[in-house]
């Protein structure tokens, strides 16, 4: 009878030995899903990572052109401004030259 109860303990372990390598070898496969998963999800994102890097590398070609039109334009302008001020200057020293002709006039008419 010993014999008897020691084989029905030694077949219960066996048992539950079978469960827990059971219960491993589908821990192991979901890992092995898993691993698979990360590994396509790893992909996509360095897919989108090179994406990213086009879509700046566009970006940046595109800022550079506006801010080289930009630049075009504020140097226009800032010769434009410059004829100006030099019209101005001209038109200042005209009407001083005129102003001191005219009181050379008067003077003289005194």
């Amino acid at each position: 009878m010993a014999e008897s109860d020691a084989l029905k303990r030694i077949d219960a372990h066996m048992e539950r030995g079978n469960q827990l390598m059971a219960r491993g070898n589908e821990l192991f496969e979901r890992n092995n899903e898993l691993f698979v998963r990360n590994v396509e999800l790893m992909d996509d994102v360095r897919e989108e990572l090179r994406l990213s890097r086009e879509q700046h590398a566009d970006l940046r070609e595109f800022v550079r052109i506006q801010n080289t039109r930009a630049e075009r334009v504020a140097e226009r302008q800032v010769r434009a401004l410059d004829r100006m001020i030099e019209k101005i200057d001209d038109g200042r020293d005209e009407t001083r030259a005129q102003t001191k002709a005219l009181l050379a006039l008067i003077d003289r008419l005194q």
